[in-house]
């Protein structure tokens, strides 16, 4: 639920200042009440990629980066957090969206000497699916193929 709060409170920031071109911002993987181990922003905007990606080297415009930071996380040590920044042609839904950041989510665990956060704030469940579609996934036959983290549900 966290997720997609965050996600609201970008949309309506971004109304408030003026900008009418669609910006998402997610977040997942909570390490504290400030600090999540990735932040994914979509923008149908290239000023806001350009903005979030200003410190970023590149020849020509910049259609996406990746930024990332150290914290020290009590009890776990430095730990990287990762924001992915991508300007795309039209926002992705947000269920979408919000299967990129889950996995993302992982992939970035998965990478360092931590116990996978992902599905701290949400028991690994997707929020912005309706009862519908959390029902017709959990009843799709066939195989699906996992690693060795956790599948969106």
């Amino acid at each position: 639920m966290r997720t997609l709060v965050r996600a609201g409170i970008a949309g309506i920031a971004l109304l408030l200042t003026g900008c009418a071109v669609p910006t998402r911002l997610m977040q997942m993987g909570p390490l504290s009440e400030r600090e999540w181990l990735v932040t994914l922003v979509v923008s149908e905007d290239d000023r806001v990629v350009a903005s979030e990606c200003a410190d970023v080297l590149a020849m020509g415009p910049i259609l996406g980066c990746h930024l990332w930071h150290r914290v020290n996380v009590p009890g776990v040590g430095d730990v990287r957090i990762v924001k992915i920044v991508r300007y795309t042609d039209a926002l992705p839904s947000t269920l979408a969206q919000e299967i990129d950041v889950h996995e993302l989510c992982h992939a970035i665990a998965a990478l360092q000497p931590i116990d996978d956060p992902c599905h701290r704030d949400n028991d690994g469940i997707i929020q912005s699916a309706g009862a519908a579609v959390q029902r017709r996934l959990r009843t799709t036959s066939g195989e699906s193929w996992r690693g060795g983290g956790g599948g969106s549900r």
